[in-house]
């Protein structure tokens, strides 16, 4: 039984930087050469639950719950593009994402968090979803209009300031995930 929840807790801190192994994976295969859109989406999908999973990890966050709907938001978001490919939804600018691809769509989550008790921890997850989905768009493709309707310009953030951010999180995710195990080879050495 100890055997098993120590190698649980190994497992806590090896995954972490596995995921960010996996993101830089993902980015590097999707700037390798043009991709179709469906075929960038399967490559960015995951790369939104790595940087998600990352977050999460870094938090400390263990509610199931939590996890599932932040994940959600992290993917969902991008059904805003199915309209923008199909018939040209509103975008911030020529080329850009959709407009929903904003912290709007985030702060009307938490609104809806705030205002509704019984979905909070639904909306709020699934506004931090939209935010780290947020996060990585800004480092990836068009930008994002972030503060749209306010500004309509798309925002961008550097890749490597991007991968900074995942490398700080996969570093925390697994400090955090290391202090059990010495904590407990301390506490075995007695």
């Amino acid at each position: 039984m100890i055997r098993a929840i120590r190698t649980c807790r190994v497992a806590r801190v090896i995954m972490p930087p596995l995921a960010l192994l996996g993101v830089v994976s993902l980015d590097l295969v999707t700037g390798s050469r043009a991709w179709s859109i469906p075929q960038m989406g399967l490559l960015d999908e995951p790369a939104h639950l790595l940087t998600a999973g990352l977050a999460l990890s870094a938090t400390g966050e263990e509610r199931r719950k939590v996890w599932l709907w932040v994940l959600l938001g992290a993917i969902a978001i991008d059904v805003d593009h199915i309209p923008l490919y199909l018939w040209g939804a509103p975008v911030a600018v020529d080329g850009g994402r959709p407009v929903t691809h904003s912290l709007t769509t985030a702060l009307f989550l938490a609104a809806v968090a705030a205002a509704v008790p019984r979905v909070r921890t639904a909306a709020g997850a699934l506004s931090a979803g939209v935010v780290l989905h947020l996060l990585r768009d800004a480092a990836t493709g068009p930008g994002v209009p972030v503060f749209w309707p306010a500004r309509p310009e798309s925002a961008f953030l550097s890749h490597w300031a991007y991968v900074l951010v995942c490398f700080t999180l996969a570093a925390v995710a697994s400090a955090r995930a290391a202090v059990p195990l010495q904590q407990g080879r301390h506490s075995t050495s007695r």
